[in-house]
């Protein structure tokens, strides 16, 4: 089976970081400022911040955050049990060389995983289209922006959902919120 994943939130648990990172920066550096929305994933719409107040948080966190936040539980054991059963895995990521390069760093990070992928896809923001491309039967998101893409789309996705983030419903669409998740779902597809 052909399965792509989305890289940021994902496989890296970088969000999570950059929650912590924004709120610290804010908080700390922009002289006590506030989120003033919790539903979104990224920073500059949690935040009243100017474009040089967003940039700076960029350069300064990001690649803090792409070097140091850890795997998503689960991901690298779900990953190598996957490849070992002979799935072709893909990378499908929105991730783009804006600030520095972004996607060298997301390589290194997943070189340390010890999987081969069959094939990446970067700064890509129609998803759903690059499934289809590759003849992919799966896919895991966790922005529902990107999941939307899949609707009426014969790839079946995966909505990897934080709690926090809103809903997404179409008929190829599942929420799950942990990589057993996953792998069960691989699984069930398997059968059919």
């Amino acid at each position: 089976m052909k399965i792509c994943f989305d890289f940021d939130g994902v496989i890296l648990d970088t969000e999570r970081y950059l929650k912590y990172y924004a709120d610290y920066y804010s908080y700390f550096e922009l002289g006590g400022k506030t989120r003033k929305r919790s539903n979104t994933l990224t920073q500059e719409k949690s935040f009243d911040w100017s474009t040089e107040e967003t940039e700076y948080f960029y350069k300064k966190y990001y690649i803090k955050a792409s070097k140091t936040a850890p795997f998503v539980p689960g991901a690298k054991e779900i990953l190598k049990k996957l490849k070992s059963e002979g799935h072709e895995l893909y990378i499908v990521s929105g991730r783009y060389n804006h600030y520095f390069d972004e996607i060298q760093l997301a390589l290194d990070r997943l070189k340390t995983l010890g999987i081969e992928f069959s094939g990446y896809f970067w700064n890509d923001y129609n998803k759903g289209q690059t499934a289809d491309k590759i003849g992919a039967e799966l896919m895991v998101e966790d922005n529902p922006k990107h999941v939307a893409s899949f609707e009426g789309k014969k790839c079946k996705c995966l909505f990897f959902k934080d709690v926090k983030i809103g809903d997404y419903t179409a008929e190829n669409v599942k929420k799950i919120d942990t990589w057993m998740d996953i792998y069960l779902e691989v699984q069930k597809l398997m059968k059919q």
